[in-house]
């Protein structure tokens, strides 16, 4: 473009462009002048290339996205270089940046007006941890200062404390109320008085930031392992031995009918052969047992929805941007409105995390009929030694959810 025939636009291209050359700002300001006054009107002869040349469309896109993730590439190296850098010269860094400041106050002042006016919350949140920081790391002095500033305030107005008082009195009372009532508690129950050990607000954010740090990280699988060994108790990992040493010395008794502790009627014959009667019983017994599994591995596999949507939120969220954008980008060629980026980020995750759900819910349903199937078609008395002794509910259907 160039600029209107009353400024002496040149007619012709050749001119044109020779003009353009030669008149580069004045030709930007046209273009810009001309790009607002026409929005349609370009939206439109944009729309309408597209649609003539798909390929091509498709072939520019995708030459943005490996610009645009190269220039990230190379932001993410410069970053690193950078705090690398940083790191390694803190010194050198620190006094180059006390010169500047020194040197430049009013471009200090400017850069960080700027920046409090395009990240207002980031600002804020940063002057409020950089304040926390200075106070932890200077704690024995802050606490100096404010001690200096509570007893002045209270040289000024000695009663201070007592309108206070006053002014609360239902709540304190309230509360004196019910440090006694936990004092007569304890004394009652036989345990000693609460003992409150009181520590700085700085030591309690250290501490929670190291409590914080040691719970978040990654355990290994032998540190899993040991973990899991403290919680459980060596009598119940034994548990299925002892009932099955139990049941085959029952078995080989040679006495008339009796009824175990957990209700499980057993016959004893010298050959060791049961009535049909009990093999029902332990059919029904055992398929009971097997659908309360079933029911908790579900809910326990639900109840892992929002550990598996984290995880699929970091390895794919990004991914998943890039062709939200993407597919944004064809349907506005397209005439249609673009995705909204974080809705269609949860919508897609939520479908990737249904469909590992759904598979681990089918494997476990498969898995759970077959032994249904073994366990109705069992009969032989000695495969069954090892079962834990569970009498099924009174009224209860066993089969019910299995067949």
């Amino acid at each position: 473009m160039c600029p209107t025939e009353n400024a002496g636009e040149p007619r012709n291209s050749r001119s044109r462009l020779t003009w353009n050359q030669k008149n580069p700002e004045a030709a930007a300001e046209y273009r810009r002048r001309y790009r607002e006054a026409h929005p349609e009107e370009i939206a439109a002869l944009h729309r309408a290339w597209r649609e003539r040349n798909p390929e091509r469309t498709r072939e520019l896109n995708r030459e943005s996205a490996r610009r645009q993730a190269h220039r990230r590439r190379q932001r993410l190296k410069r970053n690193a270089h950078s705090r690398q850098w940083y790191a390694e010269n803190r010194d050198i860094a620190v006094e180059r940046s006390r010169r500047f400041r020194a040197e430049h106050p009013e471009k200090v002042r400017e850069y960080q007006r700027r920046y409090k006016e395009r990240h207002p919350q980031r600002s804020r949140n940063q002057s409020r941890t950089g304040a926390q920081r200075y106070r932890d790391a200077h704690a024995d002095e802050t606490r100096e200062r404010q001690r200096s500033a509570a007893a002045a305030r209270r040289s000024q107005n000695p009663d201070a404390f007592k309108q206070w008082y006053e002014k609360n009195i239902e709540e304190q009372r309230a509360r004196g109320r019910e440090a006694s009532k936990l004092r007569s508690r304890l004394k009652r129950l036989g345990l000693p008085p609460r003992r409150i050990h009181r520590v700085y607000a700085n030591e309690r954010r250290a501490h929670d930031a190291a409590a914080g740090q040691y719970f978040a990280r990654r355990r290994t699988v032998a540190e899993r392992g040991a973990i899991a060994a403290e919680g459980v108790d060596e009598r119940r990992l034994n548990l299925p031995q002892i009932v099955a040493v139990r049941r085959r010395v029952v078995l080989r008794m040679q006495s008339t009918p009796l009824e175990t502790a957990e209700g499980d009627p057993l016959v004893g014959d010298p050959d060791g052969t049961l009535p049909p009667e009990v093999f029902q019983w332990r059919r029904a017994r055992d398929l009971h047992a097997l659908k309360e599994s079933h029911e908790r591995l579900v809910e326990k596999i639900n109840a892992e929805r929002p550990q598996i949507f984290a995880h699929h939120r970091g390895r794919r969220e990004a991914r998943l941007r890039e062709e939200i954008r993407m597919d944004s980008i064809a349907r506005t060629a397209r005439g249609l409105p673009a995705y909204e980026m974080d809705a269609e980020v949860k919508a897609r995750l939520d479908d990737e995390v249904s469909s590992v759900i759904n598979r681990r819910l089918t494997a476990l349903r498969d898995h759970t009929v077959e032994r249904a199937k073994a366990i109705a078609q069992r009969r032989d008395a000695e495969r069954d030694a090892a079962a834990p002794h569970r009498a099924p509910a009174v009224g209860s259907d066993p089969y019910r959810g299995i067949r």
